[in-house]
């Protein structure tokens, strides 16, 4: 039998980060959702069990990941997948969607894309922040929005710094920092007409 808990992240125009929902779920054996396209992030911790995860491929083929105890798995908008617990031993996961300007620059870091959605700590125990920050923010619903996103930060610290594919950084100038943000708005906006002012406000 499959409990769960998720909540609505309430919407107050958070552009860098900001979360949309986040929950847990112990499944039921062999339960699956998808196939399925999100419209944002959605980052999955398993507590407990295994599952796996299939993400539809260019050449529409499935490309199968199999998620244990103490792993993850990163969903990006776009993706065709499915994802299904196993039959004997069903996974325990706690899960939150999200989305903003530095969502994508920020899993990178933490070696996640598209093509390599798996989170796989550097050792075991160096989840468990992971862990105990996305269960903070699911147990905790009734908090503050600022409170919330608090902790979501600390998660993703907490992803980038454990992730046995975490990349090395470094040191970015603040004019190279610039040009990139502008570039963003660029490829956000480009359909509208853009003024030079719009994109140094921004």
């Amino acid at each position: 039998m499959s409990q769960h808990f998720f909540s609505i992240f309430p919407h107050e125009n958070l552009v860098d980060l900001s979360m949309v929902q986040y929950g847990w779920e112990q499944c039921a054996s062999l339960y699956s959702y998808g196939p399925y396209v999100r419209n944002n992030y959605l980052f999955h911790y398993v507590i407990s069990g295994k599952g796996y995860l299939e993400v539809l491929q260019p050449d529409q083929t499935n490309k199968r990941f199999d998620i244990e105890r103490g792993q993850g798995f990163l969903i990006c908008p776009g993706q065709v997948t499915t994802y299904c617990a196993d039959e004997h031993d069903p996974w325990f996961y706690t899960w939150v969607e999200f989305t903003g300007a530095q969502a994508q620059y920020r899993l990178g870091l933490a070696g996640m894309n598209d093509s390599q959605p798996l989170y796989i700590p550097l050792q075991k125990e160096a989840s468990q922040k992971v862990q105990d920050e996305l269960l903070y923010i699911s147990n905790h619903a009734q908090e503050s929005s600022l409170h919330l996103m608090a902790h979501f930060y600390l998660f993703l610290d907490a992803l980038i710094e454990t992730s046995s594919y975490k990349q090395r950084v470094r040191g970015q100038s603040q004019q190279s920092f610039y040009i990139h943000e502008a570039i963003h708005y660029i490829e956000q906006y480009y359909r509208t007409e853009i003024r030079v002012e719009q994109i140094a406000t921004y």
